[in-house]
Parts: structure tokens; sequence; C-alpha cells
């Protein structure tokens, strides 16, 4: 009886997602803020992916070839987003609020999503999200992180792990910024009054 045959793993890492979204979503939860240009750099990335599997499709690309395809598209994207941040802020809003939408609808409520409920929030990301998303950087990149890390175990719809590793995410990164910051710089000392030299009589 033959082996079966090993998977090629540099295939399956990078075409599989699932290992590269729970590392992308551990480094999310813990220092998303620090990290937050991933953010904005994610819809060019993402639409990189997209086209590559596209471009994969139609010309029947198959092994390195699609990878190195799918590479340089990513980084295509990554790159037009750096040169249109506001852009890509506003990209990217709109694809947080319709992801949130989408995958929060169902934890309340049965069945799909509807779409006027994922187009009202893509809409309302793409003019809410450029003035807050540095107020809420923290508890974003730790909610985009959570739902990263469940994807990867395949429960994006578990509302308790979600919200338990979002809040810890937040939690965590509160913390590190302060401990990081050293409580603050030290008050300047008050400068001594120099005493007023006495003139020589002449």
């Amino acid at each position: 009886m033959p082996l079966p045959h090993a998977p090629d793993p540099v295939s399956t890492l990078l075409l599989d997602g699932r290992l590269p979204a729970l590392l992308t979503g551990i480094v999310l939860v813990g220092w998303g803020a620090k990290v937050y240009r991933l953010l904005v750099l994610a819809p060019g990335i993402l639409a990189g992916v997209y086209l590559g599997a596209v471009v994969k499709e139609l010309a029947h690309l198959d092994g390195m070839t699609a990878i190195v395809t799918t590479i340089v598209l990513a980084a295509a994207g990554a790159l037009l987003c750096h040169f249109v941040e506001g852009i890509a802020i506003r990209v990217g809003g709109a694809a947080l609020f319709g992801a949130t939408a989408w995958f929060a609808w169902p934890m309340f409520r049965p069945g799909a999503t509807p779409i006027y409920v994922t187009v009202g929030a893509l809409i309302l990301g793409a003019l809410a999200f450029p003035s807050v998303y540095r107020v809420l950087l923290r508890p974003i990149t730790a909610l985009v992180g959570a739902w990263s890390i469940a994807w990867a175990m395949e429960r994006p719809h578990d509302v308790w792990l979600v919200g338990g590793l979002a809040l810890a995410g937040t939690a965590l990164q509160f913390a590190l910024d302060r401990g990081g910051g050293g409580g603050g710089a030290a008050p300047a000392s008050k400068p001594k009054r120099e005493k007023p030299k006495k003139s020589k009589s002449a």
C-alpha cells in the first residue's frame, strides 16, 4: 500500500492561511497599536491576495508561480496603500465596520446578515473611521486580532472567545504602554536664583 504524499510545507503555510492568521492575530492582540500600519496596509494586501487567486484561476497557475504572483500582487497593493494612506484608512474603516456587522449579526440574530446592514456599516466605517481610529486604535486592533485567532481556530462566531480575547488584548496594550512609558518624564527642577553680587565701592 503506497504511502500518501506529504504536502508541500511552503504551499500549506502560505495558501491555507490559518497559521499566518493565528500569528497575525497574536501580534494584533498584544501589540496592535504599535503595528497599526499593518491595519492601514491590510486592504491592499488583501486585494492583492484576492487578485492573485483570480489570476491563478484564469491563467491556470500552480505551485511556486501562483505563490510568487500572489506575493507580488499583495506587495503592490501594500505599496499603493502606503502612498494613498488617507484612502486606505477609509477603505480599512469600511472593511472593519463591514466585517464587524457581518460577523456580529449572526451572534445575536439567526440567519445571514442582511445586505443593507453590511452596506450601511461599510458607509459608516468610511465616514467615521478616519476621525476615531487613533483614539480606538488599541481596542480595534485587539478586536481584529481576536477575530483572526478565532478564525484560525475555526470558531469565528464564538462571541465569548472573540470578546474575551479582545478585552484581554486591549487591557494588555494599555498595560504595556503604561509600563513602557516609565511613568512619564520627571518634572524639571526649578533653577536656583543667583544672589545678586555686591558692587565694589569705588
